[in-house]
């Protein structure tokens, strides 16, 4: 990945970090795993973005101009102490 898909990952995750998930790994994976969302991210103007929150769902997600990027969050709590599991949920337009 190039240092400005990597700049523009970072500013993203720290758009969710205000919301209080903490997902850079997730995101990361993501744009490791999908080279046409890379490319994406790549072409788009970060103030392009827009972000999202959905409360009642535990989703938090962005657009990519044609492309809407859902994150799933669940929470939860064991032995090990508290723990989380992002599912992603990619929907084009």
């Amino acid at each position: 990945m190039t240092e400005e898909i990597l700049k523009k990952i970072e500013r993203i995750n720290a758009e969710f970090e205000k919301k209080e998930f903490f997902i850079k790994e997730d995101l990361i994976e993501l744009f490791t795993e999908r080279e046409d969302l890379r490319e994406k991210l790549d072409e788009i103007k970060f103030k392009k973005i827009e972000f999202f929150n959905i409360e009642e769902e535990n989703c938090i997600g962005f657009t990519l101009e044609d492309v809407q990027i859902n994150f799933f969050v669940e929470f939860g709590e064991d032995e090990e102490g508290e723990w989380y599991e992002a599912t992603a949920e990619i929907m084009f337009f």
